[in-house]
C-alpha cells in the first residue's frame, strides 16, 4: 500500500494515514468502507475524479488496530477549478442570487465569507465533490471519534496549506452524526441542494405509473406519445468509444447552458476515460431521431453490501434538434426506471436539481447543506496563495 502517516500520530492504537493516490485505495482497504449510496467514493470512481479534478486530492484513512474503520477524500478548490456546483464560493453566491435569497446564505455571507464569497477560496472540499451526500466513509463498527479524527486531520491539512476555509458541500440532513460533529467544531451551514432518489417498485413501470395521480399519469403518457410520434427512439446501451465524440458535444452543451466552462474535447476525453475505467458498470440512455443522437443520460451501477443501486450522473442534449420535445424525463428517468426494474435494482438515485418535478414523479428527497469552517489567515498564508 502506498501511504504515509498523517496528522498528530497514534492515539489508543488508532491513527490517520494518507494514501498517495487513487490507485493505492484498494490495497488500503478503502473498498470495505463503501456503502450502497457511496458509489462516487469507490476507488474506481475516485480514479476518474483524480484525473478530471484539475487539482490536488487527498485520501485519508483512519485505522484502529491496523484495520481501516473510516475514510475521507478531500480536494483543493481555488478559482481555477470548474466544478462550480461543489465549490463553496459558487454555492454561496447561488444561494444569494435567487429571487428570494436564502436567509442562511445571507448569514453565511456575513459571518463566514466576510461579505465576499470569493474570500472562501482557496478551500479544502471534503467528503467528495460529487453532488449529493458528501461525507466520510465509515465501517459498521466505526466510532464517532474515528470520523472526528479524519475531520480534524483535514482541517490541519487545510491550515497547513494556507486555505481560507474547509467545506463539506452537500451534507445530507439524514447524516445526523456528521451534522452534529460539524456543528460542534464550529462549522456554519446554508442549504445547498435537495437530493432525490426513487425506490424502484417491484412491479416496474406498470406499478410506477399506477401510483401517480390521474393528472400526472395522463401527462406522462402524452409526453411519451409525443416522442413516439416524432419517431424518437430511446434505449439503454453500453457506453462505447464510438459514442464518445457525439456525447461529448452534448455534454458540453448542457454544461455551457448552466454557466460551467466546457469544451467538447474535454467532455469527450472524460467520457472516454469513464468508459475505460467503469466497463460494464457505466451505461447510457440514448435518444436518437432519424438516426442522429440528440440526447443522452449516463447511468452508473453500484454494487455494495449485497445491494445494487443505479446513479444518474451526466447528461446532454442537442437543444436545436430537441425543440419542444419532452426528452429530459424519458431519457434520464422513465427508460432508466424500466431497465432498472428489469434488472432487480433497488434504488435509482436522481441526484440534485428539478426537485419539484422529481417529487411529482414518485421520488423522495432530502435537504442538503454546505458546511463551512473559516480558517484564520496569516500574512504568510496570503502571500503563499497569491504566488
Amino acid at each position: 500500500m502506498s501511504a504515509d502517516t498523517a496528522g498528530p500520530g497514534e492515539h489508543g492504537g488508532a491513527d490517520v494515514t494518507r494514501v498517495a493516490d487513487a490507485a493505492g485505495l484498494p490495497g488500503a482497504g478503502w473498498s470495505d468502507l463503501v456503502g450502497p449510496e457511496d458509489f462516487f467514493q469507490t476507488p474506481r470512481w475516485l480514479a476518474v475524479q483524480e484525473r478530471n479534478s484539475g487539482t490536488t486530492m487527498d485520501f485519508l484513512v483512519r485505522r484502529r488496530a491496523g484495520a481501516p474503520v473510516a475514510a475521507l477524500v478531500t480536494a483543493w478548490a481555488d478559482d481555477s477549478v470548474p466544478w462550480l456546483l461543489a465549490r463553496p464560493d459558487a454555492m454561496l453566491a447561488r444561494g444569494l442570487a435567487d429571487e428570494t435569497p436564502e436567509p442562511q446564505a445571507a448569514a453565511r455571507l456575513a459571518d463566514v465569507a466576510g461579505g465576499d464569497p470569493a474570500s472562501l477560496l482557496p478551500s479544502l472540499v471534503c467528503g467528495g465533490r460529487h453532488l449529493g451526500r458528501t461525507r466520510p466513509l465509515a465501517a459498521p463498527d466505526a466510532l464517532p471519534s474515528d470520523v472526528e479524527a479524519l475531520v480534524a486531520e483535514a482541517e490541519r491539512l487545510a491550515a497547513e496549506r494556507g486555505a481560507a476555509s474547509v467545506c463539506f458541500p452537500h451534507v445530507d440532513e439524514r447524516d445526523t452524526g456528521l451534522v452534529d460533529l460539524l456543528n460542534s467544531r464550529g462549522y456554519r451551514s446554508h442549504p445547498s441542494a435537495h437530493y432525490a432518489w426513487l425506490a424502484i417498485p417491484p412491479g416496474g413501470w406498470d406499478e410506477f405509473i399506477a401510483g401517480m395521480s390521474k393528472h400526472r399519469r395522463r401527462r406522462v403518457k402524452l409526453e411519451r406519445r409525443a416522442l413516439a410520434e416524432a419517431k424518437v427512439d430511446v434505449r439503454i446501451e453500453p457506453l462505447t468509444q464510438d459514442l464518445v465524440p457525439r456525447l461529448g458535444e452534448l455534454d458540453c452543451n448542457l454544461l455551457r447552458k448552466y454557466g460551467n466552462p466546457a469544451s467538447p474535447e474535454h467532455s469527450a476525453g472524460l467520457l472516454s476515460w469513464i468508459a475505460e475505467v467503469m466497463g460494464d458498470d457505466v451505461m447510457v440512455s440514448v435518444a436518437r431521431k432519424d438516426g442522429e443522437i440528440i440526447g443522452f443520460g449516463m447511468v452508473l451501477r453500484s454494487r455494495a453490501r449485497g445491494r445494487e443501486e443505479w446513479f444518474g450522473h451526466r447528461a446532454g442534449f442537442d437543444y436545436d434538434a430537441q425543440g419542444k420535445l419532452p426528452l429530459y424525463y424519458d431519457v434520464l428517468y422513465y427508460r432508466v426506471l424500466e431497465a432498472a426494474a428489469q434488472e432487480g435494482v433497488s434504488v435509482l438515485h436522481a441526484g440534485i436539481g428539478s426537485v419539484e418535478a422529481k417529487l411529482a414523479r414518485g421520488c423522495q428527497a432530502s435537504q442538503e447543506h454546505s458546511f463551512l469552517l473559516r480558517l484564520p489567515r496569516t500574512d504568510t498564508d496570503s502571500e503563499r496563495t497569491a504566488r
